[in-house]
């Protein structure tokens, strides 16, 4: 097979791999939906700030993007899993480059969905929720922007990291993937904790994740921020890991295919 892109192909390829997978992603997207609905609609019966509501509507907001996301990005490479089929799917007349490019771009509209379906909600369910709120009493709050932020770097580089694992690893990649992902956070939270503890001089108490910005207690609260050029760098930094993940897997299909 001619290894050069064509656009004819590609189309192709897209249309059939999109028939042979639709019904199973609509169906996965219904019910990743219907979950975060479950979580998140509570909070519209509030007649008043409820802590364990918001949590269930955080947690049907956080977790339904990225674990729902997630379990999309690790079907991925379901074709490649066995030796049968992977076979049949080399065998295809589309060329390496055509193949890759529909696998992500298929996977990358149902992730991005979900992502702004989630936004979407959250941002529509609090403001129909403080609705029934009196203005006197504690409302909700909508997540500001570096919460958007946060989630949609950390978002983007889990999705990286379960696509790559999804063709890394022919069976239970997304646990596999999770778990390597667990260590790795871990660490890195545990690294930049005892770096926010010693450039601060040993405060009473810090909140420091990774790439965010420090809040400190020490008497009174302080919130160390990155200068832009840095937040920028940051910025830069996390977005190139996006596209190294991607790179290596299209280097690992070389590889298994060859």
């Amino acid at each position: 097979m001619n290894q050069h892109f064509n656009l004819t192909r590609f189309g192709l390829f897209l249309k059939y791999y999109w028939a042979e997978n639709s019904r199973s992603y609509l169906i996965s997207l219904g019910l990743v939906l219907g979950i975060m609905l479950l979580l998140m609609l509570p909070i519209v019966r509030s007649t008043h700030y409820n802590e364990m509501l918001f949590f269930l509507h955080a947690l049907g907001w956080f977790g339904g993007v990225l674990l729902g996301g997630s379990l999309y990005t690790s079907t991925a490479f379901n074709a490649y899993a066995s030796p049968e089929r992977g076979v049949s799917t080399i065998m295809l007349p589309a060329s390496r480059l055509e193949k890759f490019a529909a696998i992500l771009l298929a996977h990358l509209f149902f992730v991005v969905l979900i992502y702004l379906v989630g936004y979407w909600l959250h941002d529509s369910l609090v403001a129909l929720a403080n609705q029934a709120i009196p203005n006197d009493m504690r409302l909700y709050s909508a997540a500001p922007y570096e919460v958007l932020l946060t989630l949609g770097f950390s978002y983007a580089i889990l999705q990286g990291a379960v696509f790559l694992g999804s063709l890394y690893f022919p069976k239970n990649s997304l646990i596999k993937t999770l778990g390597i992902l667990l260590v790795v956070v871990v660490l890195t939270f545990v690294f930049n904790l005892s770096l926010a503890y010693h450039f601060t001089g040993y405060p009473q108490n810090v909140m420091a994740f990774p790439f965010s910005p420090w809040n400190l207690f020490d008497g009174q609260r302080y919130l160390i921020s990155y200068p832009s050029p840095i937040s920028d760098v940051v910025k830069a930094f996390l977005g190139l890991v996006v596209v190294a993940l991607v790179g290596i897997t299209y280097v690992r299909l070389k590889e298994k295919e060859i």
